[in-house]
């Protein structure tokens, strides 16, 4: 590493920091209560990654009527703040009304960490479940993610050989971090962010690499990659919006002839993070109400399956 770059890592390293302190004081995020947490060996040597694990049977990943379906989950952080924990509402909510386990993966971020790390640990949690067939139903993984964490499940969705994931839930995903935040609109202008943070996060994250890589931004991915069966939520005031819903009908139009179903649902009068908005009632009640929808889904599958 250079002087230049050093000297920007340490400018980033110092605002993110900052951030993440503000937001601990202000809003701290209460400490998860997972029914187990699991040890994910990493390809780094003497490392692991963590994984908190929630399942209708308390304490167990797998009962003894075999192998369970498994939903992998990756939190939102702008690839750069620690919330891991902060999708526990939704990964309890999964657990309790399918028959999905759901494993709630701790990738690590940026600046500290920069692309590819955080990528990488989700490839190796889907590598890790994949090679425990006397745990997980193999056949009925699914992923999903909020934010920053449903580009991670996108992005993780094209890493393996199509009919790996049997679905993916995506919740205000970002599919492109090429080009200028700031130019980005949402569907339902008016309450858009200031980009400062945005820009931060992405330089934090991408660190001079090609925005353009479809392990960045899953909208230069192939469309015929996604899985056959994908839920898709976005939000009238959500910048994010516009280019993930102009991906899923790509998705869908390309991937017509293999009979692939994208449901695609934008949360009328909401934020990005509607789901966790405790100061609006409205949001919080969309969240539940994308919650159940994910539930309905993953448990049609369940049933179309047997």
């Amino acid at each position: 590493m250079g002087l230049f770059d050093f000297l920007q890592y340490l400018r980033l390293k110092f605002l993110i920091s900052s951030l993440r302190l503000l937001v601990q004081l202000v809003a701290p995020l209460p400490a998860p209560k997972p029914d187990s947490v699991l040890r994910i060996p990493s390809r780094d040597q003497a490392r692991t990654i963590k994984a908190n694990v929630y399942s209708r049977q308390s304490g167990e990943v797998g009962n003894a009527t075999g192998p369970r379906p498994i939903l992998i989950n990756f939190f939102g952080s702008g690839f750069a703040l620690q919330y891991h924990g902060a999708d526990e509402p939704f990964c309890r909510f999964i657990a309790t009304k399918t028959n999905y386990v759901v494993l709630d993966v701790q990738y690590r971020v940026a600046p500290e960490n920069p692309f590819p790390a955080a990528v990488n640990d989700a490839e190796d949690a889907v590598k890790y479940v994949l090679s425990h067939p006397d745990e997980y139903q193999i056949s009925h993984v699914s992923l999903s993610g909020f934010s920053s964490g449903g580009t991670l499940a996108l992005v993780s969705s094209t890493l393996f050989p199509l009919g790996t994931f049997q679905s993916l839930i995506g919740f205000y995903p970002s599919t492109s971090l090429a080009g200028d935040p700031a130019a980005r609109k949402a569907p339902v202008p008016g309450r858009e962010r200031p980009s400062f943070w945005t820009k931060v996060f992405r330089e934090a994250y991408i660190r001079g690499k090609d925005a353009r890589d479809p392990r960045i931004s899953p909208v230069f991915a192939e469309t015929t990659n996604f899985p056959q069966e994908m839920l898709i939520f976005t939000a009238d005031h959500d910048v994010s919006a516009t280019d993930m819903e102009a991906l899923a009908e790509r998705i869908k139009t390309e991937g017509h002839a293999s009979g692939r179903n994208v449901v695609l649902r934008r949360m009328e009068d909401c934020d990005h993070g509607f789901d966790k908005n405790k100061k609006s009632e409205n949001q919080m009640e969309a969240g539940r109400e994308a919650y159940a929808q994910v539930a309905e889904f993953l448990n049609r599958l369940e049933e179309e399956s047997e």
